[in-house]
């Protein structure tokens, strides 16, 4: 029996449902892989709730990262065989595909082998968070090398906030970490944040000064919009860029018109799928400064809470609370 998550009304996690199937057929292009493990992400609530970039279609599946072992493949398929270990990413839109299912199709182009040493729970937990971080910071916002760069990350205790410390530490930044109590100041510093501001008591804009002797920061990834945009604005260094990550308070900020001229700012956005999995030199740029930051221990999956895939319903629950630190699992008998 093959159990596919599924929903038929855009309204939140409550309206997802177990339906039971036979185990799919690939296409040409597609594999069909045993699930052990998927990795939820905030853009699936997003999506589920009908406030994501792409409307779904019903019935639509839902997830979009995990990891398991190729079942089948379809005649186009030459990378992989039945029986490889395998990681699905996220190069995938959510109204083609989904991976919360105990057998589910996926392209071919969604598919790489395990990072050596990881098992499935941690590597359903890393693809999103750190091609996130690095299309973030590297493509988008121009994080370089020992450039002594000045990085905030804001809602920063999130699987991918997690992996943008990481990655800016990696490259020698100094990074500023916002949460809005104090409750996760350990996980941020045991993931390399060197500065917390905790956003529910303290200033933004003047804290940041602070922490960065009065100069502003370089690159900010803001998770969160609404009046936070104007406040990063306002605490920028010339010429910085601002990303624009996630719509947390769902409130699309007004443009702060001043400062992005006086500054001369730069606010951009991305998405993953299109701006880094849709361009192969870019993802194996991306691939490659993944697959060596976990070789080297540089980068690390950072795991919150596992549930069973009959607990999908509380598993994004959860996820939309926000108490998490890190990646909320779904594991897949």
């Amino acid at each position: 029996m093959n159990t596919i998550i599924k929903f038929n009304k855009a309204e939140g996690p409550e309206s997802l449902k177990s339906i039971n199937e036979a185990i799919p057929i690939p296409g040409q292009d597609e594999v069909i892989v045993q699930m052990k493990a998927a990795g939820l992400n905030r853009s699936e609530h997003m999506y589920m709730s009908g406030v994501y970039v792409i409307q779904p279609e019903f019935p639509s599946k839902i997830g979009t990262e995990g990891a398991g072992i190729i079942h089948s493949v379809g005649k186009n398929v030459t990378d992989f065989k039945i029986g490889d270990k395998v990681c699905v990413t996220p190069n995938m839109l959510p109204n083609e595909y989904g991976v919360l299912g105990n057998y589910i199709v996926a392209p071919k182009e969604a598919v790489v082998s395990i990072p050596e040493g990881l098992d499935y729970t941690e590597a359903a937990s890393i693809w999103m968070s750190l091609s996130t971080a690095y299309c973030a910071l590297v493509i988008n916002g121009g994080l370089k090398e020992n450039a002594n760069q000045k990085v905030v990350v804001t809602a920063a205790s999130s699987a991918i906030g997690a992996a943008i410390i990481q990655m800016a530490k990696r490259y020698g930044a100094t990074v500023i970490a916002t949460s809005r109590k104090d409750t996760k100041d350990d996980f941020l510093k045991e993931n390399g944040a060197d500065f917390i501001i905790h956003t529910d008591t303290e200033n933004l804009t003047e804290k940041i000064f602070e922490y960065t002797n009065e100069d502003g920061f370089d690159i900010a990834i803001d998770f969160v919009l609404g009046d936070f945009t104007a406040e990063l604005a306002n605490a920028a260094a010339t010429e910085a860029t601002i990303i624009a990550g996630g719509l947390l308070s769902m409130e699309v900020p007004q443009i702060p018109f001043f400062p992005l001229v006086m500054k001369n700012l730069k606010l951009t956005s991305f998405h993953v799928v299109f701006h880094l999995f849709r361009k192969p030199r870019i993802f194996e740029e991306a691939k490659k400064e993944i697959l060596d930051g976990l070789k080297n221990k540089k980068y690390w999956p950072v795991l919150d809470k596992v549930f069973m895939l009959e607990q999908t319903i509380q598993a994004y629950q959860y996820l939309k609370s926000g108490v998490q630190k890190g990646k909320v699992i779904i594991k897949i008998d």
